[in-house]
């Protein structure tokens, strides 16, 4: 991408240059043939000064040519003529970008024998440029700001705000477009490829004598000796025949193509070119006929709604009165016919203007722009076009006094901001008060106008990119030709040319596709007149930024394999080099690990024995940890319930009174002697009596029990007795197979982070898991209490902290790894924080008894165990 954006500037700054010399005999034919249409003369030489008769004239206009001017030169036109007018433009002086070589390929017939339409031809003949008849130049806004003595009033700020704000940047968005839909008719017109102008077929031949001709017989060799290892050394004969033959067939097609590169890779390109424009044409148009007047006819819509309608607004403030051939003023129009009769009679010096001067030379190129203004003039059907036909701030178009000048016909005033009639607030527009409605409104179009320069820029990059890079890829084939002798490498470099040649030449009927559909948008959002012009503005406006914000995605349906374009953008050379470097939390955590093995001293028998004690006090916090997360989870439980004591008052009352019922029924059966309801109501009384008796036992524990009043000390020892008797039991899964006194599971949940009644309410699955938890806590703190009763009795000097934090550490580090090779991932809530122990894979859940958990458990107990030495 980056290629194509640096390539196509020096592309088209050499075609800037060469174009200028393109068509000259024929824009001099084209001249001739206009004269004649505006005239009412014959073609004659240019010496000949004599006035043609009417007869003459009919003979003069039945000898015209009847195809386009400016496809060929007009016949009978003497070699003096061409001489002169070879250098001469249409507009000559008035439009110096068709004079420097910005005219449109188009109207040299660069399409060979595409015919353009009969408004796409007048285009041509009138101002080099196929999408608009008026010279470029005739673009710009005018201003009347009368700045009142020595400049010295209001009307100075706003006339210096038109002429160096408003003009300017107007100017360059005309000029910028106009460039644009030049380079967009190049896209389709220039053929690298098939372009004898170009030398391809020399440039190809002077690199096959220099590198091709000078290693091809070294890289035959090589292949023979790759073919012979392959065929008689590793017997792989039919491989090697293979090989071969697909290696000479690479060879052969790039030496064809180096021979002949404008009847292979050329008339490829030329197919490639044809089917761009006919893709182009049924994109825009819905049919492949007429591929280009269907270009010509869409550049001129581009145009006329980027620049054309935009200048009414800034011209007139109101587009529709501009643009709307119904709303044509009579007295504008009998003035544009006046101008154009008076520029005639300038040219033929028939009689003098006061306006327009004094006689010009019928030769010259003021004498032809003269012409091509009454020409404009004659065919105008709107007040704009009749404004575009003369230039912008002349005389004839902009003057207050001159009471045939279009300013004053409007106006029909001498005073440009006191103006009567229907057309007074379009000709005051371009006074004091119409300063700042310009500048917002030009900054609106600024906006708009540059997501189209960015969007078909875009565009137009890539078609002529795909030309740049197809004779890139071209000029590569002498050096490619020799890959496929190398081997397998080599075949696959080749084979990577060649889809790249053939991607590039192939590139443009994506592209051309791409633009086909953006004009056909742009075509259905320019005809929506009915909702205003400033609505189809923003819809356009929107339309252009949003398509060239997701250009990208919209190539990404071919998925790049035409054009090289990726999905994913490329990364700089910069972020690669920092994703390749290692990151900053890896390189300290290796240099802390270096640094503290290289800095480890050997332990001697004092510190393993302070590290040792460290560990059994750390075991000792572990065990009393356990017993206070058990108190805790209880205390939680008590809280919850202790907001249900109303609720379980309530139920005892009921309870209470539904027993008084039953009794005095009772009382009743017994009187009458029906022994059945007197056994029916005693079973009754006995189930609410249970039921009675429960929700006194759920009243007494929401109030706390016995232990509520404990202190917190007291309640963790008596805790952690419970559990010490309860690790002494055996585990659920050895208890289930034998008669052995079973381990009080609710009581113990607390270790799992469950309540009694939490435990209870859980499905058996669930209950497993927690009953697993459970038992590897017992298992460790069984493990753990011989540590801690060693640590109670302080038999070495205490550790200092840093031996506390090394034990803890290993110490945590053993139960954690014990913990992740047998036991699964919780799935409860916890109440503690979720550690790495809880972090192994789902698919290792453990189904481990109290045995294993006890083996694993001595095992990290052995790892932080003081070492004695070994008996004799």
């Amino acid at each position: 991408m980056r290629a194509a954006a640096l390539a196509a500037p020096s592309v088209v700054l050499a075609l800037l240059v060469t174009s200028a010399t393109w068509g000259a005999p024929e824009r001099a034919a084209a001249i001739r043939a206009a004269e004649a249409r505006v005239t009412g003369r014959p073609l004659r030489p240019a010496g000949s000064t004599q006035a043609g008769s009417g007869r003459q004239a009919a003979a003069g206009l039945q000898r015209a040519p009847s195809a386009p001017p400016l496809t060929s030169a007009a016949e009978g036109v003497n070699a003096a003529d061409e001489e002169t007018d070879a250098g001469a433009s249409p507009q000559g002086e008035v439009d110096p970008l068709v004079s420097n070589g910005l005219g449109s390929p188009l109207c040299r017939g660069a399409l060979g024998g595409q015919e353009l339409s009969s408004t796409s031809r007048g285009n041509c003949e009138t101002s080099g440029f196929v999408a608009a008849g008026s010279p470029t130049a005739n673009y710009g806004v005018d201003v009347h700001i009368d700045t009142g003595f020595l400049g010295i009033s209001k009307g100075e700020l706003l006339s210096t705000v038109q002429d160096l704000f408003v003009t300017p940047l107007w100017t360059a968005l005309v000029w910028a477009v106009h460039a644009l839909v030049v380079m967009l008719e190049w896209c389709f017109t220039i053929d690298l490829l098939d372009d004898p102008s170009t030398g391809l077929g020399g440039g190809l031949r002077q690199m096959q004598v220099n590198l091709t001709e000078p290693w091809l017989a070294s890289v035959l060799a090589v292949a023979s000796v790759l073919a012979l290892y392959n065929g008689v050394i590793r017997r792989r004969v039919s491989d090697a025949l293979g090989q071969a033959l697909v290696a000479g067939a690479m060879m052969l097609a790039g030496l064809w193509v180096i021979l002949n590169p404008t009847g292979t890779v050329g008339a490829l390109g030329g197919w490639a070119n044809q089917a761009s424009l006919g893709t182009l044409a049924v994109s825009a148009r819905g049919s492949p006929a007429g591929a280009g007047g269907a270009l010509a006819d869409s550049m001129s819509a581009l145009f006329a709604s980027t620049i054309e309608v935009p200048w009414c607004y800034l011209e007139f403030g109101d587009v529709g009165w501009c643009r709307n051939p119904a709303r044509l003023d009579a007295r504008l129009r009998a003035a544009g016919l006046n101008i154009a009769n008076r520029e005639l009679a300038q040219v033929h010096c028939s009689r003098s203007s006061g306006l327009l001067g004094s006689c010009v030379a019928a030769s010259g190129a003021q004498a032809k722009a003269l012409e091509h203004s009454a020409q404009l003039l004659r065919s105008a059907r709107s007040n704009g076009a009749i404004f575009l036909a003369l230039p912008a701030n002349g005389p004839a178009r902009n003057s207050i006094n001159d009471e045939s000048s279009l300013l004053r016909v409007m106006c029909q005033s001498s005073q440009a901001t006191s103006c009567r009639g229907p057309m007074a607030a379009q000709a005051e527009f371009r006074t004091n008060g119409g300063t700042w409605k310009r500048v917002g409104g030009l900054l609106l179009i600024v906006a708009g106008v540059l997501g189209m320069l960015l969007l078909f820029g875009f565009i137009a990059l890539r078609l002529l990119g795909a030309a740049i890079f197809s004779l890139l890829y071209l000029l590569l084939a002498p050096a490619a030709v020799l890959a496929p002798a190398l081997g397998e490498n080599g075949r696959m470099i080749f084979r990577r040319w060649a889809a790249h040649l053939l991607g590039a030449v192939l590139a443009k009927l994506l592209f051309a596709f791409l633009l086909g559909i953006v004009l056909a948008v742009l075509a259905i959002l320019a005809a929506l007149e009915a909702l205003g012009w400033w609505t189809q503005w923003l819809l356009m406006s929107a339309f252009w930024w949003g398509a060239y914000g997701r250009r990208h995605q919209a190539l990404s349906v071919a998925g790049g394999a035409l054009g090289g374009e990726h999905v994913t953008r490329p990364r700089s050379l910069g972020r690669r080099a920092v994703d390749a470097l290692p990151r900053p939390r890896k390189v300290m955590g290796a240099a802390v690990a270096i640094g503290s093995r290289l800095s480890r001293s050997p332990l001697g028998p004092e510190k393993r024995a302070r590290l040792a004690r460290a560990g059994r006090v750390h075991a000792q916090a572990a065990i009393d940890e356990q017993a206070q997360r058990s108190v805790e989870a209880e205390q939680r439980e008590a809280q919850a319930r202790s907001g249900l004591v109303p609720q379980i008052r309530q139920q005892l009352s009921a309870k209470r009174t539904q027993l008084s019922r039953i009794e005095r029924a009772r009382a009743d059966a017994t009187a009458k002697g029906d022994r059945r309801r007197i056994a029916e109501l005693d079973h009754r009384a006995k189930r609410v009596e249970e039921e009675l008796a429960g929700e006194q036992l759920r009243l007494k524990a929401a109030h706390g029990g016995p232990s509520a009043a404990a202190q917190p000390r007291e309640q963790a020892a008596c805790r952690a007795r419970f559990l010490d008797a309860q690790a002494q039991l055996a585990a659920f899964a050895r208890a289930s197979s034998g008669g052995s006194e079973r381990r009080d599971y609710a009581a113990l949940a607390g270790l799992a982070g469950y309540g009694r009644e939490e435990y209870e309410r859980l499905d058996p699955r669930r209950q497993r898991v927690a009953r697993m938890e459970v038992d590897r806590e017992l298992a460790l703190r069984r493990e753990m209490r011989p540590a801690a009763a060693d640590a109670a009795r302080g038999v070495v000097a205490k550790p200092v902290r840093r031996e506390v934090r090394q034990a803890q550490r290993a110490f945590e580090g053993a139960r954690e790894a014990d913990a992740r090779r047998r036991t699964p991932p919780a799935r409860f809530a916890r109440s503690r924080p979720r550690g790495p122990v809880d972090a192994g894979p789902a698919s290792r859940r453990a189904r481990v008894g109290g045995a294993r958990i006890q083996r694993h458990a001595r095992r990290a107990r052995g790892r932080h165990a003081p070492q004695t030495p070994a008996r004799p």
